[in-house]
């Protein structure tokens, strides 16, 4: 299928669904619930696991970054078959089952501590079973939406989920904190554990039922893998956003890991501070999601994803602008911070929105993971980089370097067919709008609907990332 061709139909969701809020849409409300519990059981896992690892079996630095990677690694490992999977198959059962497979991993740490065998081996398979099944969920998730919600509230719906990130990223370090704290590093995973167990509750409770997709019997995944791949190689404007999305997510990552090495050594922060200057900044994704059904209307989709983009990336060269004082540095960090998560809020609402409309339905899945492998894969390479950066040049001059490359990107970036480039409007798309099939001219706006990864969707749970 070439990029130019417009994606058919949505899928039929009857008069009175079309009409109906996503206020009162209790499926979709089932949906996004079951979403924000995984999100935040995520954001305890990022805390819990590492101090289950230092404090119960005396981990090092190597052991809790290698239990990093076993967390996101298995992304470009199941990315492509997933894609497939959700291609032919209804997301529901899926989505349910990878819940409740994560609330009895995590459920795996604790008694294992309780019986007396747990140990590296088992904390290292458990993370990477764990964040296999969150890849599986977070393309399953994207999938489905678009099935779930009328066309015309795709825009509404990312940014309720754009919310739930920012929400998740905000409290959810804070709260996995005090559950160490209060109940040790194992009843902080068994937390966890109940939060992936009622978010598979949820999913189960939806009633919508998908249409079976068509499915071959006997075919290979692979060329369901290539296709998704060459879709993204060939069409004009997701190749940019995809590009784009990669090198903001590897020189995000840089820029993250040697920002925490900075903060402590270069600014004598502590750790308490670095996580509230973190937790104030998300605060930005929340305004950004607010806001980004009334900027789409503005500005239109192309000229919302690239500006916004050019936002989020700029803000970045506060972090080695801070020096000086601790106020100071402190206040530079937290403003510059803030104006990054923003733009990263109302990038990731339309950039979702954009791929859930200029991708045929049929092809969705396998897209989305082809687009995960390239966007959140290059995540894989940000400790090594950091590393060589920050050896070699120091900190302070590693991070300008990887933030004012990052900034540098966005110029031709800005000048893409992206920012010409609009989605919204009607529920059903004529078919010879142009900017349906990514070929011409924006088209007008002004019917965007409200408020607003993939996994964009954030990817994870993973800070400073885009979809």
């Amino acid at each position: 299928m070439t990029a130019g061709k417009p994606p058919p139909k949505a899928p039929e969701h009857g008069d009175r669904e079309k009409e109906k809020g996503l206020w009162h849409n209790d499926d979709f409300l089932r949906l996004w619930g079951g979403e924000t519990l995984s999100q935040v059981g995520s954001q305890i896992s990022l805390i819990a696991l590492p101090l289950t690892a230092i404090t119960l079996l005396d981990a090092g630095a190597g052991m809790v970054g290698l239990l990093a990677t076993a967390q996101y690694a298995p992304v470009l490992l199941v990315s492509p078959l997933a894609g497939h999977w959700f291609d032919t198959r209804p997301c529901r059962p899926t989505l349910a089952a990878t819940n409740f497979g994560r609330a009895l991993l995590m459920g795996v740490i604790p008694l294992s501590w309780a019986l007396g065998f747990l140990s590296v081996p088992l904390l290292l398979a458990v993370a990477f079973a764990t964040g296999a099944l969150t890849a599986v969920f977070d393309i399953g998730y994207v999938s489905y939406l678009p099935r779930l919600v009328p066309p015309r509230q795709l825009t509404s719906a990312n940014a309720r989920l754009e919310s739930t990130y920012s929400i998740a990223g905000a409290g959810g370090p804070g709260l996995g904190g005090l559950l160490v704290q209060a109940l040790g590093p194992a009843g902080a995973v068994i937390a966890d554990s109940a939060s992936y167990l009622v978010a598979g509750g949820l999913n189960l409770g939806i009633r919508h039922r998908e249409t079976r997709p068509p499915r071959e019997k006997g075919v290979s995944p692979w060329p369901a893998v290539r296709e998704g791949m060459a879709f993204l190689a060939r069409h004009p404007v997701l190749r940019p956003v995809l590009l784009q999305s990669a090198a903001f997510n590897l020189l995000g990552q840089v820029t993250f890991t040697l920002f925490l090495l900075y903060g402590v050594q270069s600014l004598h922060l502590t750790s308490g501070t670095l996580g509230v200057v973190l937790s104030v900044s998300c605060l930005g994704g929340l305004l950004g999601a607010a806001v980004a059904g009334r900027v789409g209307r503005r500005l239109g989709t192309g000229r919302a994803i690239v500006w916004s983009m050019a936002v989020g990336s700029l803000s970045l060269t506060a972090i080695p602008a801070a020096h000086g004082r601790a106020p100071v540095a402190v206040a530079v960090l937290v403003l510059g911070l803030i104006v990054h998560e923003l733009g990263l809020g109302l990038f990731n609402v339309h950039s979702l929105t954009l791929r859930a409309r200029l991708i045929p339905a049929e092809l969705l899945g396998r897209v989305t993971a082809g687009w995960r492998l390239v966007s959140t894969g290059s995540i894989a390479l940000n400790g090594l980089l950091a590393g060589v950066l920050g050896e070699l040049l120091g900190v302070r001059t590693a991070l300008a370097v990887a933030t004012g490359t990052l900034a540098v990107s966005c110029v031709a970036f800005l000048f893409s067919s992206v920012r010409t480039v609009s989605v919204e409007g009607p529920a059903e798309p004529e078919e010879d709008d142009p900017a349906v099939s990514g070929k011409g001219p924006a088209a007008d706006a002004s019917a965007a609907p409200g408020t607003v990864d993939g996994p964009d969707e954030l990817t994870g749970g993973q800070p400073w990332t885009r979809g």
